[in-house]
């Protein structure tokens, strides 16, 4: 999961909170607790660990940990951290420069000399902050490739960007340190990271197979409503994952243990202060415009009150996980979840306010069981609404109707959409036939890393649909604060029908993904409004039933019951 895509969610922990004492500690965890069991009902499943001031408050799992065999999370529940993966690579090439093996200036051809010229001048700090021009990914998660297998293949494969130019997250960066940690130490990736990182940690159920792990420890990951298993479940050649994961996600945990990690990093148990100051360092900004910043995996917000909050995330679309603290206080959340339809980046507003009990609006049940229904607007769209554990009111629909009354913002016009429905739709129509290369040149990535992801991409949607008969074009609605256009296409499928979304930013598309339906969600604004702001929509809940809306221009539309 790239973080850059989730700027905000740190930002409501970074405020002080109130100095702790065991009425105000027992309070928050009964909020806290409150709060997950509410997730629970809503069907999320997974397990938390909130701690503040060297007090674990809630240690705790919820809902199923295997549905099938009616196995409960519990706190001991292991689960894949993803990305946050990233943050171990990073402060196991610091404690080699601790060590004297490594500097982080280093580059490549220090340890590769055979690398080709494109490429022998990367550093290792250029891959620690995702600057390197590395692209994403260089095949599936659980290709059993080994590390000369993959090297040579980055070797082949065109940079995005000029080394040192610009920021773009990359898993292939981070694998390529895991490959240096190796060879500089002369022990496998996951025994260095044990012997120096987790053991003196006492993390005894962190890392891929040391901690031999037993199948039913795992929980067990599902996506699009579908079991995907276990890690476990997957090929993995001797020491782990292959390498277009390995170093860069997929190390199993325990919300336990990461919290000892943080306790670890806190007391200055790991890293010397030097280290330590670069591995939270404010290296690069993730994009122009943004308050956050790239570390050595981790992403670090703007300081408040003299408080950074340290944070990243992980996902592989079965599992989510997600890490965030502040040094100075000692809060730390820990969050996993093993379903795709619950983001654990979500939740931090809600742990805010359990943890400084401002009292938030929140939806009571019988505003829930009323609003719960299917409307129509004036032309007969319909559309489906439905709140979720976060108090967001969400709205679902499937025609274009419905497309530009919510999630337009009221200035798309045909001339201005047109030509990015046109380029959207031809880009699907040749990708699902293998022809990608318009669609490499639109994302300024790899060829080759493209077909292949794209390869995967419409296997799944065949699974998922049945026979893909054919696409076509829904509409498009326009951000214009971020310069974006969002495109919506239908894949007609023999079972069913899924959306994808292309989101171009001027003539790059910038992102792409698929969905069962095309959906927005509204912000708790008060006890009967709700509000989207990239698109500046109110949404009024009317004592008859019914549902008024109002765009940013003031106009108004009824949904009718």
């Amino acid at each position: 999961m790239k973080p850059y895509l989730l700027l905000l969610a740190g930002l409501c922990l970074c405020r002080p909170l109130l100095a702790q004492t065991p009425a105000l500690q027992t309070e928050q965890a009964a909020r806290l607790d409150a709060f997950f069991q509410k997730a629970e009902r809503y069907g999320w499943s997974g397990s938390a660990l909130v701690a503040h001031q060297g007090k674990i408050l809630l240690e705790k799992g919820y809902g199923w940990q295997d549905r099938e065999a009616k196995a409960r999370q519990t706190a001991q529940t292991v689960f894949s951290i993803g990305s946050i993966t990233k943050q171990f690579t990073g402060a196991a090439i610091l404690k080699l420069e601790m060590q004297g093996k490594l500097h982080v200036s280093d580059p490549l051809s220090k340890f590769f000399p055979k690398a080709p010229a494109d490429k022998a001048e990367i550093t290792l700090h250029q891959l620690l902050t995702h600057t390197a021009g590395c692209p994403d990914a260089l095949g599936d998660d659980y290709e059993a490739i080994d590390a000369q297998a993959f090297m040579q293949r980055f070797f082949d494969t065109p940079l995005t960007a000029k080394p040192g130019e610009a920021h773009r997250y990359s898993n292939v960066g981070y694998s390529i340190l895991g490959i240096v940690i190796e060879k500089v130490s002369g022990e496998g990736y996951e025994k260095y990271l044990h012997d120096n990182l987790w053991q003196p940690a006492s993390m005894e159920r962190t890392g891929y197979l040391l901690p031999g792990h037993a199948p039913a420890q795992l929980a067990v990951g599902y996506r699009n409503g579908e079991r995907w298993g276990t890690a476990l479940d997957r090929p993995w050649p001797p020491g782990g994952p292959g390498w277009n994961l390995r170093a860069n996600g997929g190390v199993l945990s325990t919300v336990g243990d990461m919290y000892r990690w943080f306790l670890a990093l806190q007391a200055d148990k790991m890293l010397g202060q030097a280290a330590k100051a670069r591995y939270f360092g404010d290296h690069v900004r993730e994009c122009p415009s943004c308050a956050t910043h790239y570390g050595y995996g981790w992403v670090l917000e703007e300081p408040i009150d003299n408080q950074r909050f340290v944070w990243h995330n992980g996902g592989n679309g079965a599992y989510n996980a997600y890490m965030g603290f502040v040094l100075e206080t000692g809060l730390c959340v820990v969050l996993s979840s093993n379903s795709n339809d619950k983001i654990m980046d979500d939740y931090l507003p809600k742990i805010w306010d359990a943890l400084s009990g401002e009292g938030a609006p929140t939806v009571d049940a019988a505003t829930v069981e009323k609003y719960t229904a299917t409307f129509r607007l004036a032309g007969g769209a319909e559309v489906r609404v439905r709140f979720d554990e976060l108090d967001r009111l969400r709205m679902e629909w499937d025609d274009a109707a419905a497309l530009l009354a919510l999630s337009g913002d009221g200035s798309e016009t045909l001339e201005a959409t047109e030509p990015f429905v046109a380029r959207s739709l031809r880009l699907a129509e040749e990708a699902r036939v293998g022809n990608t290369d318009a669609l490499a040149k639109s994302m300024r990535m790899p060829p080759a890393e493209v077909a292949e992801q794209d390869r995967a991409f419409w296997q799944n949607q065949a699974r998922l649909c049945g026979e893909v008969k054919r696409v076509e074009p829904i509409g498009a609605v326009l951000r214009p604060a971020h310069g974006a256009t969002l495109v919506f296409v239908r894949v007609v499928g023999a079972r069913k029908n899924r959306y994808l979304t292309y989101v171009w930013a001027g003539d790059e598309l910038v992102d792409f993904r698929a969905a069962d339906v095309m959906d927005k969600e509204f912000d708790l604004h008060s006890r009967t409004e709700f509000f989207a702001p990239n698109n500046q929509m109110h949404v009024l809940l009317q004592p008859d039933g019914n549902i008024l809306l109002r765009n940013k221009a003031g106009r108004e539309r009824l949904l009718l019951r």
